[in-house]
């Protein structure tokens, strides 16, 4: 069992790596904290000049925000994602996908208040992580320094899993969470996600 757990950099800086491996069915579950799905139901519909408005707009006026925000709370409530989007594909490749943040951290928190409706999947993925790493799995940590390595732990906690690899991808090395919460348990790359993802890809071709 494969599970990438993201940030929204990865979105940001390899989104067409990581669905490649997604459209290859290359992992079994996708972990999303609230920037990265954010991301990428924004790339997926909006024609922006970069990844993502400038702060300085949003701060400004944060509305611009809105049409992403509404498509997250939309999946969180029933499940269907933007097409072109990563979680759209692994929605269509049978790959578990889940999410975990924090209240207050994310843009499209500001523009629903169904907090109940998004308690409630957060308690139901934390269980279906917990049925999942009882048995062998391969965990690996992209781009989430704070969110990704306290779940991560939590759920090792509550399952105490005997056989698993869990490996760490950043650009900067020995962030303190992903090293001593993930990385102990396997490796710490590192390297940028898109060059991780295209060496993924490369050593699938070389297989083949």
């Amino acid at each position: 069992m494969k599970i990438v757990a993201i940030g929204g950099n990865v979105i940001k800086t390899a989104w067409d790596e990581i669905k490649e491996v997604a459209n290859q069915r290359l992992f079994d579950v996708l972990i999303h904290n609230g920037g990265s799905v954010f991301h990428d139901f924004q790339r997926a519909t909006e024609d922006l000049p970069g990844h993502s408005y400038p702060l300085d707009d949003l701060l400004i006026d944060y509305e611009c925000n809105r049409k992403a925000s509404e498509l997250v709370w939309h999946w969180i409530k029933t499940g269907s994602a933007p097409d072109g989007s990563l979680t759209q594909i692994c929605n269509r490749n049978g790959i578990e996908v889940l999410i975990f943040t924090a209240l207050g951290v994310d843009f499209w928190q500001l523009f629903n208040g169904h907090w109940e409706t998004f308690a409630f999947k957060t308690k139901r993925d934390f269980g279906v992580l917990c049925n999942i790493m009882k048995e062998p799995f391969h965990y690996i940590c992209m781009g989430s320094a704070v969110i990704h390595p306290e779940v991560f732990v939590k759920v090792l906690a509550v399952t105490k899993p005997k056989e698993f690899q869990a490996d760490v991808v950043d650009f900067l090395p020995n962030q303190y969470r992903p090293k001593t919460r993930v990385a102990k348990y396997g490796k710490y790359h590192c390297m940028s996600h898109k060059e991780y993802l295209m060496n993924w890809l490369e050593d699938e071709r070389s297989k083949k």
